[in-house]
């Protein structure tokens, strides 16, 4: 049964059920009219579907033609920023150059305090070569340093009421030779064993706090200190221990006692924190 067979048959049956002429076309018309007005229908929604379609599409184009614009953008802008990168290393390394490389020959002059040399820097004056810095962090270690460990730091914050087991950072690294210390964690990792001392300084106003020096697990050391009613004060401690290569030193908040307060630092006292390798 094909599809116009089907169409046309209510016309037909319709037309051997009618009684009369008249009747019969009557009947033919509206079964007509209301077929046309059934397939206009499903044409009108078709249409609507295609329009939906259409737009759809129209917007999935433009949202493409963004995304292209925008990775385009951020292709522009890494290669700006890979080629400022670039010519900044470049300053570095002709600084470093100009700076701090040793030259050969007679551009090699004994360090008055030690055994080690230090390089001249062709035009540069005695008074500014005694200027430099002893451990250039560019340089790496000087010959004087050779088997040196030491290391301090201070802490350039409040440390806002630490709670027990809080690791104390000292964060302002001023001496590191031998690159031991961590200013980010507070922790000193032996990069060799040896015998060391260590020396740890706490400031409070109006607050009260234990601190504790660890080696590993092992509590080396501890310090009080009570400063109430609006006082300032300090409080040291020193150990002298022996360290094994990798071993971690540092300093914490007592473990079972929490204190009260803040660790005070300002300009006109910081706690610190340092080490150094005896034998």
């Amino acid at each position: 049964m094909n599809f116009s067979y089907m169409f046309f048959l209510p016309i037909l049956s319709a037309i051997y059920t009618c009684h009369g002429k008249t009747v019969c076309e009557d009947r033919r018309v509206d079964l007509l009219l209301e077929e046309m007005t059934s397939l206009r229908r499903s044409v009108l929604a078709l249409e609507d579907t295609v329009r939906r379609q259409h737009d759809l599409i129209d917007d999935l184009i433009q949202r493409n033609i963004q995304q292209e614009r925008r990775i385009e953008e951020i292709k522009t802008t890494k290669g700006t920023q890979t080629e400022k990168l670039e010519h900044r290393l470049e300053s570095v390394e002709t600084k470093f150059k100009t700076e701090y490389a040793p030259f050969s020959g007679s551009n090699v002059t004994t360090y008055p305090h030690g055994s080690g040399i230090i390089p001249n820097r062709g035009r540069i004056t005695r008074r500014r070569r005694q200027q430099l810095p002893l451990n250039p962090m560019a340089t790496g270690p000087h010959p004087y340093e050779e088997g040196v460990v030491a290391f301090y730091a201070q802490m350039s914050s409040v440390e806002v009421s630490p709670s027990a087991h809080h690791t104390l950072i000292f964060d302002k690294v001023r001496t590191n030779v031998g690159n031991g210390y961590n200013g980010i964690t507070g922790v000193f990792t032996a990069p060799q064993e040896g015998i060391y001392t260590f020396i740890w300084v706490i400031r409070m106003v109006n607050a009260e706090h234990s601190t504790e020096l660890l080696i590993n697990n092992d509590i080396l050391g501890a310090t009080f200190l009570r400063a109430k009613n609006g006082d300032d004060g300090s409080v040291s401690g020193t150990a002298i221990a022996h360290v094994g290569k990798g071993d971690v030193v540092f300093v914490r908040i007592h473990s079972t006692y929490p204190g009260d307060g803040n660790v005070h630092s300002n300009l006109h006292g910081q706690p610190t924190f340092s080490g150094w390798l005896l034998h």
